[in-house]
């Protein structure tokens, strides 16, 4: 849980880098050239050389070259070309080709932030695209776009036709005199390779090609696996997952360890512009009655007292709010959070066996951002105005008898607060006229106790190739001296159930997508008081309490999907 909190906070509030002030040739080859400033004599390239606003760059017949801009944008340029920096502001940008050939990536720009790439023939404004452009000094131009979009606004107005024109991406436009009509259509099959293939000094044909033939490799396997995954045009759908109502969805059929039918239903939405929420909801038409798990010995294993049940109900729900609203598209995420200076301040993971609607069984654990020299979210008694150690994690659970669901949205937001005794009570008044705790002390906090009390065993120690674990951890009560055990089953399963080896891995010739597709993780949590000082053996709640989660990695494959191409540009 801390590497996965750690995680958060490196992804979510990271300062931004200082950018550099000027723009800075990365690589060349062959006769390149650089005029640094406008009173600059033009010299020999040299690795790492800035050039100034009113700098320029020009290449020989066998010259190429990469600039690189302080706003991470990134410039191909091929041979006999000229480029020079028109402007470079904090906010504002303009190059222009003068003649030859150039390749241009730029990243998601910032909200006022604008980038323009001017021809003899017209003006180019752009952000998150890729394109190339190939211009003559008489105002001949060809431009293809890769990805994104180019507004273009000709210098010259073209005697029929519009002043300004969009090109989308796989589209292009070719002008072969200003003031003629421009020619736009789709981008040939081999137009697309010239301009995708690696721009880079110094590769001969079949390096530069092999990025491209990567990729067509890529998109086979892709395809190749819609087929065997899919089966149905219905069920790609449902892979893919396309927006609905909520920002992604994801939902597999399969049996769990004991054998039961799980339906796991996967969500990730906003209740508010500041807000994400995800749901990993786990349904079971019968829940079977179970001694201990079968992967491992009595001495670990819950003993479930339950029974068996019908229309079972497990859910995990993760919150995390920030302190500025994102972006409405998924697919912006990456360079919001690479362009702004934002902070999470709260987040909860809540687990809750939701079956009987008035009597919940939850163990929930939240953190809240602290500025200054923590610069992190932390999870200890602060987060609920509780006196003792700080920097130790506490964890919340119990029963939520009347207060039922309200009871758990007033948890997973927050809004809860040391009652005394190790109680909780609610933010703001009772909800249905008691707070959290007053049934008997059933909804508790209690903090981690770090004395090396630990249990800790898995399918290594007894050696076994199954992915299997088991956890325990010693928590303090209202760090009044009375301990309970918060402890953990987990398991990776197949599709039908089974505990899978190691080996089911390693040794497997499925591509990445279909092992995601055919495996998943079943995790039991439950809470047990502390026996004559050692692991507990007895259940804190009553009736068998335990919450059985199984989770599917589809979520998290539909988002990076949605995602890859920002995360990409983001990367480079």
């Amino acid at each position: 849980m801390r590497k996965y909190i750690s995680a958060v906070c490196i992804i979510f509030s990271f300062p931004l880098l200082a950018a550099a002030q000027e723009a800075k040739l990365l690589s060349f080859a062959g006769n390149v050239e650089i005029k640094a400033d406008r009173d600059a004599d033009w010299a020999a390239a040299s690795d790492g050389m800035e050039i100034k606003e009113s700098g320029a760059l020009r290449t020989g017949e066998d010259g190429s070259a990469v600039v690189l801009m302080p706003n991470k944008s990134k410039v191909w340029v091929k041979e006999n070309s000229g480029l020079e920096i028109e402007q470079r502001k904090t906010l504002a940008s303009r190059l222009a080709l003068l003649f030859g050939r150039m390749k241009v990536r730029v990243p998601h720009l910032m909200r006022k932030e604008r980038f323009e790439v001017r021809t003899p023939a017209a003006v180019c404004a752009v952000r998150g695209t890729e394109f190339t452009v190939e211009a003559t000094p008489e105002g001949a131009m060809d431009i293809k776009v890769l990805y994104g979009e180019v507004k273009l606004n000709f210098t010259v107005p073209p005697v029929k036709g519009k002043a300004e024109v969009r090109i989308p991406q796989g589209q292009g436009l070719k002008l072969d005199e200003k003031g003629k009509p421009a020619k736009q259509a789709l981008l040939t099959k081999e137009q697309e390779y010239r301009a995708l293939e690696n721009w880079n000094p110094g590769l001969d044909p079949k390096e530069r090609m092999a990025e491209i033939v990567q990729k067509e490799n890529d998109r086979a396997q892709i395809k190749e696996f819609a087929k065997v995954t899919a089966g149905a045009e219905q069920q790609v759908k449902a892979f893919i997952n396309t927006a609905k109502e909520s920002d992604l969805e994801a939902g597999r059929t399969l049996k769990d360890v004991q054998g039961n039918l799980v339906r796991v239903e996967q969500r990730l939405i906003r209740p508010d512009p500041q807000t994400l929420q995800f749901f990993n909801i786990v349904k079971r038409p019968t829940y079977r009655d179970y001694d201990y798990s079968t992967a491992m010995s009595q001495s670990y294993g819950f003993k479930y007292t339950g029974g068996a049940a019908t229309n079972r109900l497990d859910m995990l729900q993760v919150n995390l709010g920030f302190d500025r609203a994102l972006p409405q598209r998924i697919e912006e995420w990456p360079s919001f959070f690479n362009d702004n200076d934002i902070n999470p301040s709260y987040m909860t993971t809540v687990a809750a066996n939701r079956t009987e609607a008035s009597n919940i069984f939850f163990i929930a654990q939240g953190w809240k951002y602290r500025g200054g020299a923590e610069d992190e979210l932390v999870n200890d008694g602060r987060i609920i105005n509780a006196s003792g150690d700080n920097g130790k994690d506490i964890v919340m659970t119990g029963l939520l008898g009347a207060d039922g669901v309200a009871g758990l949205e007033k948890i997973a937001k927050l809004e809860v607060t040391d009652g005394g005794g190790g109680t909780l009570d609610y933010v703001g008044g009772a909800l249905n006229g008691t707070q959290a705790g007053a049934s008997g002390g059933d909804v508790i906090w209690a903090q981690f106790v770090p004395d090396q009390t630990s249990y800790d065993k898995s399918a290594d120690d007894i050696g076994s190739g199954q992915m299997w674990q088991f956890s325990a951890d010693r928590y303090n009560v209202g760090n009044a001296g009375t301990y309970i055990w918060f402890a953990r089953e987990a398991y990776v399963i197949g599709n039908g159930g089974s505990i899978r080896n190691t080996v089911d891995f390693t040794s497997s010739g499925s591509d990445p997508f279909t092992l995601l597709k055919e495996n998943a993780a079943q995790v039991f949590m439950y809470v047990k008081n502390e026996g004559a000082g050692t692991y507990a053996q007895t259940d804190r709640f009553a009736g068998g309490r335990n919450i059985d989660l199984v989770f599917i990695p589809d979520l998290a494959v539909a988002a990076i999907q949605r995602m890859l191409p920002a995360i990409t540009e983001l990367g480079d």
